[in-house]
């Protein structure tokens, strides 16, 4: 933190909320094949088919199976990197198993990053370290930003 910055201007420039997702799409990997190969349990996924909406009964395609796994429920604060960290700290034990994945055909691996912010912007810092271990998993990330207005958040 710089000596010119208060610890409370440093709060208001942190996100509201914060997610890293890694998130797997393929034609022919289940959710629970990719999860017995991360040897990572999701934190949502869908099955390729035609499913039924349990709330509102709505008819949905769902055109590949769709892993998810995200920092959201598991890492408390704010802090984007501490996200990311948490995250890829649990696939670099798995980076051989995730290149098989991405091998293996009809398969497409995406992370991204989701940054709430109140409208007034948000820093978000990404440490050297966490950018070496995206080179050598050869994951590229996205980020996503957007606001709350005024009110919104509860």
């Amino acid at each position: 933190m710089s000596k010119n910055v208060s610890p409370e201007a440093t709060d208001n420039l942190l996100p509201i909320r914060v997610d890293v997702a890694l998130l797997i799409y393929s034609d022919t990997l289940s959710p629970g094949d990719i999860s017995d190969r991360l040897r990572i349990e999701a934190t949502a996924s869908a099955v390729q088919g035609v499913t039924i909406g349990r709330r509102t009964g709505t008819r949905m395609v769902i055109p590949k199976h769709m892993w998810e796994f995200s920092s959201e429920s598991h890492v408390p604060i704010r802090e984007f990197d501490r996200h990311l960290s948490w995250l890829l700290g649990r696939l670099v034990a798995e980076q051989d198993a995730l290149r098989a994945i991405r091998d293996c055909g009809s398969t497409e691996i995406q992370l991204i990053g989701h940054v709430w912010t109140a409208g007034s912007g948000a820093h978000v810092h990404l440490k050297k370290a966490a950018l070496e271990q995206l080179v050598a998993m050869d994951l590229e990330l996205h980020l996503e930003f957007a606001d709350y207005e005024e009110g919104e958040v509860t």
